[in-house]
């Protein structure tokens, strides 16, 4: 009996191409409750990341990103975040394991609903920049500009966050909660200082993903300033506030990831006037029009003597 599924989960780990399809379709048996066999669930999560590691589905996303970013409309405002730690969306979903996780219906990577961003943009506006500024308070001018109400939509469009096909390592990540009173969180029975805690394996993302936003109300000659506006209120409430679950435990916080490091400075070059070495040819050229060039692999340029020999 338990061959057939050994090998099930072994070519399920090794072909697997579409997390989501996994998680929810490609359970080999039971993993969940008292009669749940715990390395089902683990063994399922594996073959999860697994796929969404797979070199053909990165290459595949990779056009479908690419393609996505081409037909984002023109007056739209973007950003590359970095997760800072781990972050988990649609952690509470109905699945078929304790607990789920939102990834993108059709290539199954991870992906952050605009709706979900547009929730927090309008909170973190109405909270915190409403305390300096009355106008972006809920009800006000420019809160009802961003956002809309309940009767109009808004002027800004909060698409969904793509994962950036670019970062590094696999896009999940198997992590761990543990809940030490179970039957107290479920209401079941009060919690003791007998209760055993039970460790419960989920997934969650790390890596960078391109939120963008985008006009889409009345041709305004401002409406470039106010999508640009609702992306660094989006940047702010996203670094400060996190975004999806367990967002008190540091899950959920991303940033604008630091600059690349500048290339290191060409070495000065220490030789004699009489060495040959290799040049390379200046557009810039001297006050009096003659030609300058710098040592190829060094910093040295200057002037070039006896230019005319």
């Amino acid at each position: 009996m338990r061959t057939p599924i050994l090998a099930l989960r072994h070519k399920r780990a090794s072909h697997g191409q579409h997390a989501g399809l996994l998680l929810q379709r490609y359970l080999c048996e039971n993993a969940t409750g008292e009669t749940g066999n715990p390395e089902e669930k683990r063994a399922i999560l594996q073959a999860a990341i697994n796929a969404s590691a797979n070199p053909e589905v990165r290459t595949l996303y990779g056009h479908s990103y690419e393609r996505w970013k081409s037909l984002l409309p023109e007056l739209t405002a973007a950003s590359d975040l970095q997760t800072v730690g781990r972050l988990i969306v649609g952690l509470g979903t109905e699945n078929v394991l304790e607990t789920g996780i939102r990834l993108h219906h059709t290539y199954g990577m991870p992906v952050i609903p605009g709706s979900a961003l547009k929730g927090l943009a309008a909170h973190y506006c109405d909270q915190v920049w409403g305390a300096t500024e009355a106008r972006f308070k809920k009800g006000g001018p420019f809160h009802e500009l961003l956002f809309g109400t309940t009767d109009d939509s808004g002027c800004i469009v909060f698409h969904d966050a793509w994962f950036v096909p670019g970062s590094e390592g696999e896009p999940l990540k198997l992590d761990v909660m543990t809940p030490h009173h179970p039957k107290w969180l479920d209401g079941t029975a009060p919690p003791t200082d007998f209760d055993s805690p039970t460790p419960v394996p989920f997934l969650s993302v790390a890596g960078r993903f391109r939120v963008a936003v985008a006009w889409s109300g009345p041709e305004h000659a401002e409406a470039k300033k106010w999508t640009e506006l609702a992306n660094s209120l989006l940047n702010q409430a996203l670094s400060e506030w996190s975004v999806g679950g367990k967002t008190t435990s540091g899950y959920g916080r991303l940033k604008v990831p630091p600059p690349p490091p500048p290339p290191p400075t060409p070495a000065p070059y220490k030789g004699k006037a009489s060495d040959v070495v290799k040049a390379i040819l200046l557009e810039e050229k001297t006050k009096k029009g003659g030609w300058r060039a710098q040592i190829k692999g060094h910093s040295q340029a200057g002037p070039i003597q006896n230019s005319d020999q």
